[in-house]
C-alpha cells in the first residue's frame, strides 16, 4: 500500500523513465517493422525459404545476444560512473569493450561465410533449408561487422541518457531494408528476382548505413562521453580487472542465453517444417512484445545504475519497487494485445494449414505467459544489472534455461512425442522460475551494489 502511495511522487523518476524508454520502445518498434517486412516478403517465397532464413539467422542471433551482453554488461559499469559524472572511466569502459567486439565479431564472421553448411546442419535436418540457408548465411555473415558496433554504441549511450539517436539509425535502415528487399527479393526496378539471397544483400546494406550514421553521431556530434578513434590504441586502461568482474557475467549470460535460445530452435527444427515456420511466424510477435519490455527493461537499468552510483542506495530501493509494478502492467497490457492481434496478423501469412494452427496455438501460450516475461525483463535486465548484481542476474537468467527448460522441451517433442503446445509449454517453463528467484531476491535488498572505483 505504502509502495502505491508513493508512486506517484518522484516526478524525476517518470521524466528519465520516460525520456529512456519511449525512445528505446520506439527503435524496438522499427526493429519490430524490420523483422514483420522480413518474414512478410521472404514468407511470400514459402515456408522451406521462410524456415531456411530463420535457421540461417540463428548464428547472428547469438552474436547479437553477444553484443547485447557486451553493452548490458559495460552499461553495469557505464551507469553508475555516468551517476558520478567520471566521464575518463567510462571511455576506458568503452575501449575494453570494442576491443571484446571486435575479436569476437571476426569469429563469426569467420563461421558464417567458410562453415555455412556446417553451421545451417546444425539448426535442421531438411536438405532444402538447410541449402537455401546456407546461401542466405554467407553473404549476411558480410554485415555482421556493420551491425554489431552500431548496436553496441548505441546501448552504450543510453547508459548517459543520448538515446534519440538510435531512431535515426534504425528508421533510416528500416526504409533501405525495406526498399532493398522489394527490389532485391521479386526483382522490381529491372533488377533480377534472387529470392532469399536478395533478402541478404539487403540486410548487409542496411547494416552498413546503420554504422555509417552512428560513427557520424559518435566522432562529430556526442557531447557526454566525446569519445575519439585514439582511444582505441591506448595501452594503460587501469579498468581491466573492474570489467571482467562486473561486465563478464553478463556477457556470459547473454551468450548462454543465446545459446540456449538456439538450441530451442533446433529442437523445434529437427520435429518439423511446420513447426519451424510457425515459430519463426510467432518470433516476430514475441519481438513486438519486446518493444516494450526492453523499453522498461533498458530505462530501469539506466535509473537504478545511475541511482546507485550517485551513492542513494535507498532510492534506488524506492524505485525498484515502482519498476516493478511497471513490469507487471505491461506484461498484463501485452498480453491481451497478443490476443486481439494473433488473427490478424496471422492473416497476413501463406501458410499451410496446419502451420496456422500451430501458429494460433502458441502465439495463445505467448499470451499467457507474457506477463512473466515483462517481469524477468524488468527484474534481471533491469534491477538487478543495474544495481550491479550481475552475477546473481546471470544465474537466474542462465540455469532454468538449460537445467529445466531445454531438458524438458527435448523430452517432451523428441522421445515422449507430445503435442506441439505442450512442447512449446516446456521450451518456455524456465520464465516461471525466474520469476521466483528474482522476486525473492530484490524484496531481500542485497542486490544494491556500487561496482565504481576512482582512478589513480
Amino acid at each position: 500500500v505504502s509502495v502505491l502511495r508513493d508512486f506517484f511522487k518522484d516526478k524525476e523518476f517518470f521524466h528519465q523513465f520516460r525520456l529512456i524508454a519511449l525512445p528505446v520502445a520506439a527503435q524496438n518498434f522499427i526493429n519490430f517493422a524490420t523483422s514483420m517486412a522480413d518474414t512478410l516478403m521472404i514468407g511470400q517465397l514459402g515456408e522451406v525459404q521462410l524456415a531456411a532464413v530463420n535457421q540461417a539467422n540463428q548464428l547472428g542471433f547469438i552474436l547479437n545476444l553477444f553484443v547485447f551482453g557486451l553493452g548490458s554488461g559495460s552499461n553495469v559499469m557505464i551507469a553508475q560512473y555516468w551517476g558520478k559524472r567520471d566521464v575518463v572511466s567510462i571511455r576506458k569502459v568503452m575501449t575494453l569493450m570494442y576491443r571484446i567486439l571486435f575479436a569476437v565479431v571476426i569469429l563469426f564472421t569467420f563461421l558464417a561465410l567458410c562453415f555455412p553448411y556446417q553451421v545451417m546442419s546444425i539448426f535442421s535436418n531438411s536438405p532444402q533449408v538447410v541449402e537455401s540457408g546456407t546461401a542466405f548465411l554467407r553473404i549476411v555473415g558480410l554485415g555482421y561487422f556493420f551491425n554489431c558496433f552500431a548496436t553496441a554504441t548505441i546501448i552504450v549511450l543510453r547508459s548517459v541518457n543520448t538515446v534519440r539517436i538510435s531512431l535515426v539509425v534504425y528508421l533510416s535502415s528500416l526504409f533501405i531494408n525495406v526498399f532493398l528487399n522489394w527490389v532485391l527479393i521479386f526483382g522490381n526496378l529491372g533488377f533480377p528476382a534472387l529470392g532469399i539471397a536478395g533478402g541478404a544483400i539487403a540486410t548487409v546494406i542496411a547494416r552498413a548505413s546503420e554504422l555509417i550514421i552512428v560513427s557520424i553521431f559518435l566522432f562529430r556530434y556526442e557531447t557526454n562521453i566525446v569519445y575519439e578513434l585514439k582511444m582505441l590504441l591506448e595501452k594503460k586502461n587501469g579498468l581491466l580487472k573492474d570489467y571482467m568482474e562486473h561486465a563478464a557475467p553478463v556477457i556470459v549470460n547473454e551468450l548462454l542465453w543465446g545459446m540456449g535460445t538456439a538450441a530451442i530452435t533446433a529442437i523445434i527444427g529437427w520435429m518439423s517444417t511446420e513447426f519451424n515456420a510457425a515459430y519463426t511466424i510467432c518470433s516476430v510477435m514475441a519481438q513486438l512484445l519486446s518493444v516494450a519490455f526492453n523499453g522498461a527493461g533498458s530505462a530501469t537499468a539506466v535509473i537504478v545504475g545511475n541511482t546507485v552510483g550517485a551513492g542513494q542506495y535507498q532510492l534506488a530501493r524506492k524505485r525498484a519497487n515502482k519498476l516493478l509494478i511497471i513490469g507487471i502492467a505491461l506484461g498484463g497490457i501485452t498480453s491481451i494485445l497478443v490476443l486481439l492481434l494473433r488473427g490478424p496478423i496471422l492473416s497476413l501469412y501463406n501458410m499451410s494449414p496446419l502451420t496456422m494452427t500451430y501458429a494460433h496455438q502458441i502465439m495463445g501460450i505467448v499470451a499467457i505467459m507474457s506477463p512473466l516475461s515483462a517481469f524477468s525483463m524488468v527484474t534481471i535486465v533491469g534491477i538487478l544489472r543495474g544495481g550491479g548484481d550481475s552475477r546473481f542476474a546471470a544465474i537466474a537468467d542462465v540455469v532454468p534455461l538449460w537445467a529445466v527448460a531445454i531438458p524438458l522441451g527435448y523430452l517432451a517433442g523428441h522421445v515422449w512425442g507430445w503435442a506441439v503446445p505442450l512442447v512449446y509449454v516446456m521450451l518456455r517453463s524456465d520464465l516461471i522460475i525466474k520469476t521466483f528467484m528474482t522476486l525473492t531476491r530484490i524484496l531481500r535488498g542485497g542486490w544494491v551494489k556500487d561496482v565504481t572505483r576512482v582512478l589513480e
